[in-house]
């Protein structure tokens, strides 16, 4: 079950690797599942993607055997320390109600995920000691260095400071002895060589879980460098203003019914539509709603589909 659920290829786009994933949730009484995520002042209905994915995956792997503890990891030190993107006071209020967005999720869809904020967990020993950890053997490993490096983005890797991310975000997996990490598709380039390095200052070798491409809605112009990036990576789910498009991005717990309808009337690449039927279907499973996942080829068809399933499955249960 575990395998058929991992290959749904609308749904999840790699796994790093499944046959580790088997081997922990048959061998192991519990695991520590996290999604590290930067916010913004909005809740995009892609993060019911990833919720809804970590449910059933949860749920899944506990027939294996296993139980799962779930948790996001709101990155607002990341946010304010590292990045200098937001005030401490601004994204205080942007993480209530992130928190706010979970707990209402795990109220409708039956979840069960947690909430870590790193503002708290980079202040506890153990995750100064990784980072510690970290820092040093990239000074006295030029191979550990380089392997980390692939993880920054290649403009970025002239920066003195461009190991900080990469290793606070370390740190903070480690910290909370991830087993599996969930994320969206561009994250694989990190992922890939966090596996490789991680072993080399004793951290665990997490499984990698990446969620297939999010797009906008509606017809909106953009520019051809964003565009080859959305191609590439889709937009981030768990930012709202992610390429610039929050006004062809769906909000569940702001957005009318009637604007969320107008987006989708609106939208000219199918692809769009078939991502959100995969939510909607999701969604619907986990209200206890069996039926087949059905995704139409006409463009009509995929329309209104969308409409009333989003309707029915998320606007009602999330705002009725």
């Amino acid at each position: 079950m575990l395998k058929e659920y991992l290959s749904q290829e609308k749904l999840v786009q790699s796994v790093l690797t499944v046959e580790e994933l088997e081997s922990l949730a048959r061998n192991r009484d519990s695991l520590n599942l996290m999604m590290g995520l930067t916010f913004d002042k909005g809740q995009p209905l892609d993060m019911l993607k990833y919720s809804l994915f970590i449910m059933s995956l949860s749920d899944i792997i506990a027939k294996e055997g296993a139980t799962v503890n779930s948790n996001w990891l709101i990155a607002d030190h990341f946010i304010v320390d590292i990045n200098k993107d937001a005030s401490a006071l601004e994204a205080r209020k942007q993480v209530d109600k992130r928190i706010g967005f979970l707990q209402k999720l795990n109220e409708v869809y039956a979840g069960n995920i947690g909430f870590v904020l790193s503002s708290k967990l980079s202040k506890r020993d153990e995750y100064q000691n990784n980072l510690d950890r970290l820092l040093e053997e990239a000074k006295i490993n030029p191979e550990f260095k380089r392997l980390v490096l692939n993880a920054v983005p290649k403009e970025r890797r002239d920066n003195p400071n461009a190991l900080i991310y990469p290793f606070a975000e370390l740190a903070t997996i480690q910290t909370m002895d991830t087993d599996i990490k969930v994320g969206p598709p561009y994250e694989v380039f990190y992922d890939g060589p966090a596996r490789e390095f991680s072993p080399i200052v004793g951290f665990k070798k997490y499984v990698a879980i990446h969620l297939t491409r999010g797009f906008p809605f509606g017809n909106p112009d953009i520019p051809e460098g964003v565009s080859e990036e959305i191609e590439a990576f889709g937009i981030l789910p768990y930012k709202i203003t992610s390429k610039g498009l929050a006004d062809y991005r769906i909000d569940p717990i702001n957005d009318s019914l009637e604007k969320v309808a107008s987006l989708i009337e609106e939208t000219t690449d199918q692809r769009s539509l078939v991502d959100l039927l995969v939510i909607l279907n999701q969604a619907k499973q986990r209200l206890g709603i069996k039926s087949e996942n059905v995704y139409p080829t006409d463009l009509r068809e995929l329309k209104d589909q969308a409409t009333s399933s989003y309707t029915e499955y998320v606007h009602k249960p999330l705002r009725g």
